[in-house]
């Protein structure tokens, strides 16, 4: 008996060793991820193009699942119910490495931000456009079902997000996190104004999308004193396409899924750069509509309507957190 024990002890030990090895290269592979070429080390495909091109033709075994499908009107964030059941739908569980793949960036980005916030154990871009890549596409790409394939089961990184009164706090604190706003130079400094107010959050540094890779490349650091960096572009839509690129160039954050639309909607919420859009002047021709334009910038309504959607996603996320730091 003792002689087993004895031969067990630096067995058990090695096995240890080699599973505490495995879990640090595991943890150590970036969650999302761009290629140039599907590759083969994925278990499932997500087309984000619309559904009839996706129908029409695409990647062998692919999903089609559009942002259609995810947002509601003025780009409003799926309700507290919808978004996993959603994930079933299009056959996920979560636990897979997902390739998502179309022809336009904002949208593959924004599915995998999406995915990647799900809790998706891996999600891989393809950096590339599908439609006339006849190497790519060899077969019609599936809908989504009418009723849930599976259960969604990965654990949601809700870590990732910060409400808006954290937020707040956080800023009015004495050591303020480093804020990243996403957008365009001319919204971060106010002469575009997308909503109800044009500017950028208090002491936000300016770091666009085109930014990331080549301050990814000289290896930027951010000072950590109270977490990761903050991120946020306009709204969730783009907000979660702007995360998925920090965390696929290495750059740990966190995300205000509102987004620039939900804070400037609160009046007496604080902004640097703050400017305000021109009154439209009522006459015959526009006093009984909206303009189509406005509609498409998203407007002081569509800010709103888009920062109630994200916050019901907020409220959905931080749920999840509290349920699993309760029974952790």
């Amino acid at each position: 008996m003792i002689a087993r024990v004895k031969l067990s002890m630096p067995i058990s030990l090695l096995l240890f060793l080699l599973l505490s090895a495995a879990s640090q290269a595991e943890n150590a592979t970036p969650v999302v991820a761009y290629r140039s070429e599907p590759g083969v080390a994925f278990d499932r495909i997500i087309d984000t193009r619309t559904a009839d091109l996706c129908r029409k033709n695409s990647l062998a075994g692919a999903r089609c699942l559009p942002p259609e499908d995810v947002l509601g009107p003025y780009r409003r964030m799926p309700n507290v119910s919808g978004l996993l059941w959603l994930l079933g739908s299009a056959g996920l569980r979560g636990d897979e490495h997902v390739l998502v793949v179309g022809d336009d960036r904002n949208r593959r980005d924004f599915i995998a931000g999406l995915l990647y916030l799900a809790g998706q154990k891996r999600v891989l871009v393809l950096n590339t456009r599908i439609t006339g890549r006849t190497e790519y596409q060899t077969g019609a790409g599936s809908l989504r079902s009418r009723i849930r394939e599976t259960v969604f089961v990965a654990p949601m990184r809700a870590e990732r997000i910060v409400l808006r009164n954290e937020l707040k706090a956080l800023i009015a604190g004495e050591t303020p996190p480093v804020l990243l706003d996403g957008r365009s130079e001319e919204e971060y400094w106010g002469a575009d104004v997308r909503g109800t107010r044009g500017g950028h959050l208090p002491g936000a540094q300016h770091f666009p999308s085109d930014s990331i890779r080549r301050a990814a490349a000289g290896e930027i650091e951010f000072p950590r004193q109270s977490g990761d960096p903050i991120a946020y572009a306009h709204d969730g839509y783009e907000g979660l396409a702007y995360l998925a690129r920090l965390a696929a160039n290495g750059i740990e954050s966190r995300l205000y899924l509102e987004g620039w639309s939900g804070w400037a909607s609160d009046g007496t919420l604080p902004v640097d750069s703050a400017s305000y859009p021109e009154p439209v002047v009522a006459s015959e021709n526009n006093s009984r509509q909206i303009p189509s334009e406005k509609l498409s910038e998203g407007g002081s309504s569509a800010a709103i309507v888009a920062a109630g959607g994200s916050f019901a996603l907020l409220g959905f996320f931080l749920g999840r957190l509290t349920k699993n730091r309760g029974t952790g």
